[in-house]
């Protein structure tokens, strides 16, 4: 009977083999496919009855999660833009900045007296970091592209400068990606999360950084973003005329404070 051992040693063998060079199949994503944004501070008008301010400022609810992405340049604007529009502060379960400018950082103040400790996420910045830090909040750094809920994504900061972090939320149809000022570049932060996430680019929101952009300079930007995948592009805050004039009219839209957009399965309404 010594015979058996080694036949069935050898027969463990061959089985384990083939379960290690066997292919596995991936596992499905879980796609979040109900989602809500909604611009509460921008240069840009957009819905009457609320403030302008050279800044910006995006509120997010998805996967049962609120968050804010930047908050705008002064606490006054986002507190009254914000009630406004019927969004409640007090429920933000984390903050995104996505850099260190004070158009985009001000507004923490409010934060920190209706959420004292809340969660922000930041990139590597001594200065900003100290500054959340002095307001009683807690900073998170990012630096790497980061699922901080499901299908909720920082996206790995990027050198302008200043250094930039963007959001990226993973729905069925691609990713919806909020930019805050593309000092690196909006091409290289839509590909940058595209790459990382392995999903497709869908929407792209926020401010690009194109203002005196002349012609051919927005016209390679946008043909680079709709090879990539892109379907819809909203330029707020810093994205110039140049831009929104050339958009406008086509596929996409411009938007400004108040622009709300909602995402229910495959529909899509702004």
């Amino acid at each position: 009977m010594r015979w058996l051992i080694p036949l069935i040693i050898l027969a463990g063998v061959i089985a384990l083999s083939i379960v290690c060079t066997s292919r596995v199949p991936a596992i499905s994503k879980r796609y979040i496919e109900n989602a809500r944004l909604v611009v509460l501070v921008d240069n840009n008008p957009q819905k009457q009855g609320l403030r302008t301010a050279w800044g910006l400022s995006v509120y997010v609810e998805a996967n049962g999660m609120r968050l804010l992405f930047d908050t705008g340049p002064e606490p006054a604007v986002l507190k009254v833009n914000a009630e406004e529009l019927g969004v409640d502060l007090s429920k933000v379960d984390f903050v995104v900045i996505s850099h260190s400018h004070g158009d985009h950082t001000n507004g923490l103040k409010l934060l920190a007296s209706i959420e004292p400790g809340i969660v922000v996420y930041i990139p590597p910045d001594e200065g900003l970091e100290r500054y959340v830090r002095s307001l009683g909040l807690r900073p998170v750094q990012v630096n790497s592209t980061l699922e901080i809920s499901r299908g909720i994504y920082v996206v790995k900061p990027l050198y302008g400068p200043p250094i930039e972090e963007a959001l990226a939320i993973e729905t069925s149809r691609g990713l919806i990606i909020v930019v805050g000022c593309s000092h690196p570049g909006i091409v290289n932060i839509v590909r940058q999360a595209a790459r990382d996430i392995g999903a497709r680019p869908y929407i792209v929101l926020g401010g690009f950084h194109m203002a005196g952009a002349k012609p051919q300079e927005v016209q390679g930007v946008v043909s680079q973003l709709l090879e990539m995948g892109v379907e819809k592009i909203y330029p707020l805050h810093c994205s110039g005329e140049a831009i929104r004039s050339y958009l406008y009219g086509e596929s996409y839209r411009g938007g400004g404070v108040g622009l709300e957009i909602v995402i229910r399965g495959d529909v899509v309404n702004d």
